[in-house]
């Protein structure tokens, strides 16, 4: 009873991902028809609609996808370190962490990808700093860990 509740919402879950997919494909400043799209994706379709779909939008889409899968695994994985249903990266200060990384980046005057690479670091700082202070002199707990974590991320917001 239960599994076949499970497929039947992994089933609806697959159905609105494949809508939202044709959705980012033919929706945008030149509207395509779905007609369009599926002709493109295998090898039909003219020129603009060849670039339109497979040199902008299916890229943005694809990687629209892998982002919202990879931070669903991030959340996920943090709540199951902290044992709190409720845990998320403004709780550990990571957020604040790589705020703080990327606008000491554009102070500096740097710009692209440096911006990224700099909150990538504040957000490696912030973690570190937070597992470091929250190990002390014994091991770390989820209590231990989330008030640390806590206190980090007033710091950087301060």
């Amino acid at each position: 009873m239960i599994v076949s509740d499970r497929r039947r919402a992994l089933g609806v879950l697959l159905v609105l991902a494949v809508v939202a997919v044709a959705g980012s494909l033919t929706i945008g400043s030149v509207p395509l028809h779905p007609g369009d799209v599926v002709s493109v994706l295998f090898g039909g379709g003219d020129e603009l609609q060849r670039t339109l779909i497979l040199d902008l939008r299916l890229p943005r889409t694809l990687s629209a996808f892998a982002t919202g899968g990879l931070l669903a695994v991030a959340g996920a994985l943090m709540q199951v370190l902290l044992r709190n249903p409720l845990a998320d990266p403004y709780v550990l200060g990571l957020s604040g962490g790589a705020a703080v990384g990327a606008l000491m980046a554009m102070l500096g005057g740097v710009a692209g990808w440096l911006v990224s690479g700099s909150a990538f670091a504040g957000a490696m700082l912030s973690t570190l700093l937070v597992f470091g202070l929250a190990h002390g002199s014994g091991s770390w707990t989820p209590a231990r860990l989330l008030l640390t974590g806590v206190v980090v991320a007033a710091g950087w917001g301060r």
